[in-house]
C-alpha cells in the first residue's frame, strides 16, 4: 500500500511519547507548538515501546518519542539518549542493608509496566542475570499510577531515574543499591521518512532540544 505524503505541520500532528517525556517536556513541547503554529491540531499517545512502535508502524503517528524501538523501514530513527533506570522503593521500606543481590529484590514485591513495555523485558533479564526470578510480580500500564503505589510502600518498581530525582533528593524515595547494573535504555526519536521535510525537521529539533534542556536523558 503507498501512503501519501503529507504535512502534519497544516492539520494534525499525531505525537507518540513515552511517559517519562509526557511527564518531562509534553507541556513544554505543546506550549511552544501553539506559539509557532497557532492553527495546529495535535493528537498525543502516552504508551510504551511496543505500542507506540506499532502505531509507527502501520502510519498511525507521525512522530514519536521511545526507548528501543521496533520499527520498520519506513521509519527513521535518530538516537537521543539513554533513560538511566533504578530500582526504585519508598523509604519508609525496610529493605535488608547493604547492597542486595538479585535474589534478594526477588523475595520482595515488584511493580513494573506490562510485557509489551520495554522496562518488562529489562526486568525480566535482570533478574535471568542474577539466576533467579521474582517471586511476586504485579504489572501495571501506567507508569504514573506504578510511582504511587511504590511511593505507598506497595511494592518495588524498576523506573527512569529522571522521573523520581525530586523525590530521590528529599530522601521520600530511595534507589535501592544492587549488585547487578541495571541496563539503561537507548531512546530514540522516530519519525515517517515519507513526512520528513523542513516542517517536521523544525519538530524534531525542537523536541531534541527540550529534551536536552530539561535533561531528561543522558
Amino acid at each position: 500500500m503507498r501512503f501519501k505524503k503529507r504535512n502534519p505541520l497544516l492539520g494534525l500532528l499525531r505525537l507518540g511519547v513515552s511517559e517519562s517525556f509526557a511527564h518531562i517536556c509534553l507541556s513544554d513541547l505543546m506550549t511552544r507548538l501553539e506559539q509557532q503554529y497557532p492553527k495546529l491540531k495535535t493528537s498525543v499517545t502516552v504508551g510504551d515501546t511496543g505500542m507506540i512502535s506499532a502505531l509507527l508502524n502501520e502510519h498511525q503517528l507521525d512522530i514519536a518519542v521511545i526507548s528501543e524501538p521496533g520499527v520498520a523501514s519506513h521509519i527513521h530513527r535518530v538516537p537521543i539518549g539513554r533513560n538511566e533506570l533504578a530500582w526504585i522503593a519508598s523509604s519508609r521500606l525496610k529493605l535488608p542493608s547493604g547492597i542486595l543481590t538479585p535474589a534478594d529484590l526477588a523475595q520482595n514485591h515488584i511493580i513494573v509496566s506490562p510485557h509489551t513495555a520495554r522496562l518488562h523485558t529489562t526486568m525480566t533479564n535482570w533478574f535471568s542475570m542474577g539466576g533467579t526470578a521474582p517471586s511476586r510480580v504485579s504489572t501495571c500500564n501506567s507508569l504514573s499510577v506504578t510511582l504511587s503505589m511504590i511511593r505507598s510502600g506497595f511494592a518495588i518498581g524498576l523506573v527512569p531515574v529522571r522521573l523520581v530525582a525530586d523525590e530521590l533528593q528529599r530522601g521520600e524515595l530511595v534507589a535501592v543499591p544492587v549488585t547487578v547494573p541495571v541496563e539503561s535504555h537507548r531512546v530514540f526519536l522516530c519519525y515517517q521518512i515519507v513526512e520528513f521535510g523542513p516542517d517536521l525537521e523544525a519538530i524534531v529539533g525542537l523536541t531534541k532540544e527540550l529534551i536536552a534542556h530539561h535533561q531528561l536523558f543522558r
